[in-house]
């Protein structure tokens, strides 16, 4: 079993009507990182600046993530600052730095192409493209994006969706790359424009999993409290592949148990600042939640 992330780590200054973080390690692949390896393990494909904290590069140390895929390159670590108000499902951009992924051109290690598994996180989609195309044995992947990348490059998104075997984005996201106000109306666009499977992340309202034969909703798991919904849509991400690497076979109900294990990891992510609650979550936490949760959602059916 094996799962490659590739994305960003970065140094994130988040701050929240309940605390802020200061300078901490960040980016879209820390979280899906520590979510994956709950169920698989992961090989981390990224990279850094010289300026990027060794203390930071020490809390990424975990028996089932291999970090020796990240690289040092000229320049300066990437670094992103957002401000939450109370309605923490709207956020402030305080600054994005790009830094050395501005022009970073990812390969994937020779020994790790036999990766059966694969989190591309947002990047310019011909990158996402190329890493797909890289990996021989792969079973699933899985192609995330964001605004920054849909506002520049919409029309390569689009030419690229048929190369995962799942396409995620939020709401949001979906809107705005396909024009639709609604959002079965948005997955049913992106599956006419190549997709083969969207799954569209609805924050706390959970996620919405669509293909040509199928429309499955989840909703999300109802918590009393958030602190920061910071990397809760990559640590469903990385929940969701890890999951569906571990099993035998990839069915339909697979696929759906994986997106209630994502939204079930999500839902913890959010009670910490940053990826902090991650770190520290445990398998044995996920499954008993994961029980709650299926207990919610269960209709039963007299005959």
């Amino acid at each position: 079993m094996s799962l490659l992330v590739s994305g960003w780590i970065a140094v994130d200054e988040i701050e929240t009507p309940f605390g802020a973080t200061g300078a901490s390690l960040g980016g879209s692949a820390t979280f899906t990182l520590f979510a994956g390896a709950l169920f698989t393990d992961v090989r981390l494909l990224a990279a850094v600046g010289p300026d990027f904290p060794a203390s930071m590069r020490a809390q990424l140390a975990h028996p089932r993530i291999d970090i020796s895929g990240l690289t040092t390159e000229d320049g300066t670590t990437s670094r992103w600052g957002a401000k939450y108000g109370y309605d923490l499902n709207t956020r402030e951009d305080l600054y994005t730095h790009v830094g050395v992924n501005e022009t970073w051109q990812p390969e994937v290690p020779a020994a790790w192409r036999d990766t059966r598994s694969a989190v591309l996180s947002a990047a310019h989609p011909y990158v996402q493209r190329e890493l797909s195309g890289q990996l021989t044995a792969k079973r699933a992947t899985i192609m995330d994006t964001i605004r920054f990348y849909i506002a520049n490059w919409p029309r390569e998104i689009l030419e690229v969706l048929g190369e995962a075997t799942f396409v995620t984005m939020n709401d949001g996201e979906a809107r705005e790359l396909t024009g639709e106000a609604s959002i079965a109306k948005a997955t049913r666009n992106l599956l006419e424009r190549g997709a083969n499977a969207v799954i569209i992340k609805l924050g706390e309202y959970g996620a919405v999993y669509a293909t040509k034969d199928e429309y499955f909703v989840a909703p999300g798991y109802p918590l009393e409290e958030v602190i920061d919904p910071t990397g809760a849509g990559d640590a469903f991400a990385g929940a969701f592949m890890g999951y569906l690497d571990s099993v035998e076979e990839i069915t339909a109900v697979e696929i759906r148990r994986g997106i209630l294990y994502g939204s079930t990891v999500a839902s913890f992510c959010v009670e910490g600042l940053g990826p902090t609650r991650l770190f520290t979550l445990t398998r044995d936490e996920v499954e008993k939640r994961y029980r709650t949760f299926r207990a919610l959602t269960r209709v039963e059916v007299d005959g």
